[in-house]
């Protein structure tokens, strides 16, 4: 592109940016890890992918996600982008809400904050590809200029397959910096980890769960999560798009993410899905109480025995209890199960509930973006606590390190207002050879200093075993190398 747009907090409510959307012909595989490479965007669940590509816009939240206003304009500024989209409105149900050419044509993407007040920002890509389930392919070109964008589908999937899809390039076929082409096989390990190093001991994370048992128990609150932050540094460069590949395998009924953000590239696998919108639609999916998912010999019951446990099941109920507080008032129908249900993944069970509904309209006619439901979600006593207030303040005194945007909402909303934002849990933030790997622990009464420092690591292992598959995990000190082949 010849430039790159950004409005400020008191700045414009439509953009002067086009678009066109085309459906892609049958043809090669796109490989959706290869084409976002090491600095692009990925959203990937079982339903669809989607790859954000370069920066047409960005649209700073100032105020992060404490102010409305900044998250109206949000839906103003996305729906203002005139789009040609001739994917056609019968070919799917991602385009029967909303304006004509609005939908999941035009998307904004990010990575917030764990502290909903910080300052974040959405980006809208130049190109975004999507591929949904079935097999349905699109891309949308973003532009400052009409004659940047392409006449036609005709091409499309070659230039993606080459890595020459950023609009203002397209033409002169040069490919974006730091691309990554697919080659099939080309999924090795990226050496052995040479240091994990915790920045917090043992010890030290022992005496943050008793100081936080100690305040539950002296009624300074009910539950608080707190979080435990480990550097990995590999021999080698880290592979984005590899680890991605190897992270879907593994949790293949995880959302796959990678966006950048000021402190590197932010990646993970999330099982917990915040918000999702469709049209009038709501569907959300905490996640707490937590278990390994097998026993050493893989024949234990671990799993069902966390459905029967008091502390376990008092937890979920904190995080489905807030979450139907804040949805009542906005929603016309709710449906919250009486009881979860189990939650798989490769190395963990946790307890989950779906809580679906419908929204209620407002007098004009409105209904909440789903960026809107975000903020009147986030944080859930699933990454902070309750009461909000001082588990907040018990965060901050414990931690000593920031969250960054661990434990904070991961996701995109396009022009109708619709999209889907997952916590960022199970996560890491990248930069070269170094991995910053974060994991947490839901703090109540009757915890167990020990069995809570278990936790934690049984986390980091699930985020671990995609960083280097094969190596073993520990924080038992704080000095010098020691992961060993397992």
């Amino acid at each position: 592109m010849t430039g790159r747009a950004s409005f400020a907090e008191s700045g414009p409510e439509r953009s002067s940016l086009v678009a066109v959307r085309f459906p892609l012909d049958p043809g090669p595989m796109v490989d959706p890890f290869a084409l976002a490479g090491s600095t692009g965007i990925v959203v990937h669940s079982r339903g669809r992918t989607l790859v954000g590509l370069g920066n047409a816009l960005t649209i700073p939240l100032p105020s992060g996600l404490d102010s409305g206003t900044d998250i109206d304009r949000v839906a103003r500024l996305l729906s203002s982008i005139g789009c040609a989209d001739h994917l056609g409105p019968d070919e799917g149900a991602v385009d029967r809400h909303g304006p004509p050419g609005g939908g999941h044509a035009v998307v904004a993407f990010g990575a917030l904050p764990f502290d909903r007040s910080a300052p974040a920002s959405l980006a809208v890509p130049e190109v975004v590809y999507g591929v949904e389930q079935g097999g349905r392919e699109w891309v949308t070109v973003v532009a400052t200029d009409p004659s940047e964008l392409p006449s036609s589908s005709c091409d499309l999937r070659s230039h993606l397959l080459a890595g020459r899809l950023l609009a203002g390039r397209l033409l002169a076929g040069q490919p974006p910096a730091d691309h990554t082409r697919f080659v099939p096989g080309t999924t090795g390990r990226h050496g052995l980890p040479q240091q994990i190093r915790p920045l917090v001991s043992d010890d030290q994370f022992c005496g943050m769960v008793a100081d936080a048992v100690d305040a539950i128990e002296q009624g300074e609150l009910v539950k608080v999560v707190l979080a435990r932050h480990v550097e990995v540094t590999m021999g080698e460069p880290i592979r984005v798009d590899e680890l991605l590949r190897r992270w879907s395998r593994l949790e293949p009924d995880c959302t796959i993410f990678s966006l950048s953000t000021a402190d590197g590239q932010f990646v993970g696998a999330s099982p917990e899905l915040l918000m999702e919108r469709s049209g009038g639609q709501i569907h959300s999916r905490p996640l707490a109480g937590t278990t390994e998912r097998f026993r050493g010999d893989r024949s234990g019951a671990l799993p069902e025995e966390l459905l029967e446990s008091t502390k376990d099941s008092a937890e979920h109920r904190l995080v489905v209890d807030a979450i139907e507080r804040s949805l009542r008032p906005l929603t016309a129908t709710l449906q919250v199960p009486t009881r979860p249900d189990l939650v798989h993944l490769h190395n963990i069970t946790h307890l989950g509930t779906s809580i679906t509904g419908s929204l209620a309209r407002t007098a004009t006619g409105s209904i909440p973006s789903v960026l809107a439901l975000v903020a009147a979600l986030h944080p859930t006593p699933a990454v902070g606590g309750v009461p909000v207030a001082s588990a907040r303040a018990m965060i901050d005194r414990s931690e000593p390190e920031s969250r960054g945007c661990y434990a904070g909402p991961v996701g995109y909303v396009d022009a109708a207002g619709d999209g889907t934002w997952v916590v960022g849990i199970r996560a890491m933030t990248v930069r070269e050879r170094t991995a910053r790997l974060s994991a947490g622990v839901g703090i109540v009464d009757g915890s167990e200093p020990t069995t809570e420092l278990a936790e934690a690591n049984l986390k980091f292992t699930a985020v671990f075993d995609a960083l280097a598959p094969g190596v073993n995990f520990s924080t038992s000190d704080g000095t010098g190398p020691r992961a060993a082949v397992g």
